[in-house]
C-alpha cells in the first residue's frame, strides 16, 4: 500500500510539473474574463447613432423599381446618411457580391470617399468625457488582409483609429459606410486572455484543437491523482492505524 501511495504521489507531481503551468493560465484567464463586463468589452459605449431618422418614407415606393433594376438583391435598407457633406437618403442594398449604396431618388451607385468615412466615423464616435476632443489619428483602407481583430469577411473596410486613451478603432464598410465593428484596448486584453484560455494562438476561435483536448485530459488526471492522494491520507491511513490497533 505504501509503495502504491508513493507511486501515485510521483505521478501527481510529474503531471503537475508538466501540465500545471497551463492549469494556472486557465485559472488566471478564466478569472479575468469573468471579472470583465461583456457589455463594456463589446464596446457599445464607444459609439452612438450616426444616421438621422428617415424623413421621406415615400422613397420606399422606389423598392419595386429597385427590385426590377437590381434583380439579384437580397436585402434593402433605407438610411439617412451623411455623405458628400450633407445628410441624404440612400438605399443600402446587398446581393451575392456584397453591399453598396444607391441614391434613393436616382438609384445610382454612391461610392463613399475617404472624407465621407472620416465624417461618418466622427459621427459614430462617442468621445469619452476625459478626452472629449479626441481626433482621428489614422485612416486606412483594408482590401486584402484583415488585422487580427477584424474578420476577413468584412473586407474591404475602412479602419479609423482615434487618438484617445481607450485605443478606439472603428471599422466601416468601404462601399456602405456601415459600422462593422468597434475595438478598444480592453477588448484586445480580453481577446489575448481568450487566446491563452482556448490555446488557439492563430485564429483565436477554434476550441477543438487537439492539444487543448490533450491538456484538458492531463489536468483531469492531475485532479484524479490529487483526489486519490487525499483519500489515501484522510481515510485509508487512519483506518489502517485503527485496524492495526
Amino acid at each position: 500500500m505504501r509503495f502504491k501511495a508513493l507511486k501515485n504521489r510521483k505521478i501527481h507531481r510529474w503531471l503537475t510539473l508538466l501540465f500545471g503551468i497551463q492549469l494556472i493560465i486557465w485559472s488566471i484567464t478564466g478569472a479575468a474574463m469573468v471579472i470583465m463586463q461583456l457589455p463594456y468589452i463589446h464596446g457599445d459605449h464607444l459609439v452612438k447613432q450616426a444616421d438621422q431618422p428617415i424623413s421621406n418614407f415615400q422613397l420606399l415606393d422606389k423598392i419595386p423599381e429597385l427590385s426590377f433594376s437590381f434583380p439579384n438583391i437580397t436585402e434593402v435598407r433605407l438610411v439617412n446618411r451623411y455623405l458628400s457633406g450633407v445628410f441624404q437618403h440612400a438605399f443600402v442594398v446587398s446581393d451575392n457580391a456584397g453591399s453598396y449604396l444607391l441614391n434613393a431618388e436616382t438609384l445610382s451607385v454612391i461610392s463613399p470617399e475617404e472624407e465621407d468615412i472620416r465624417a461618418l466615423a466622427v459621427r459614430f464616435y462617442n468621445a469619452p468625457s476625459s478626452n472629449p476632443g479626441a481626433d482621428i489619428a489614422e485612416v486606412s483602407l483594408l482590401s486584402e488582409e484583415a488585422p487580427r481583430e477584424l474578420s476577413i469577411q468584412h473586407l474591404p473596410a475602412w479602419r479609423v483609429e482615434f487618438a484617445d486613451n481607450r485605443g478606439t478603432t472603428l471599422y466601416l464598410g468601404r462601399d456602405t459606410g456601415d459600422l462593422l465593428t468597434k475595438r478598444h484596448n480592453s477588448w484586445r486584453v480580453f481577446d489575448f486572455m481568450w487566446m491563452l484560455h482556448i490555446m488557439d494562438y492563430d485564429e483565436r476561435s477554434d476550441i477543438t484543437k487537439w492539444w487543448l483536448q490533450f491538456f484538458s485530459i492531463m489536468t483531469l488526471l492531475i485532479a484524479i491523482s490529487g483526489i486519490t492522494l487525499l483519500v489515501q491520507k484522510l481515510l485509508v491511513r487512519p483506518w489502517r492505524r485503527l485496524w492495526g490497533d
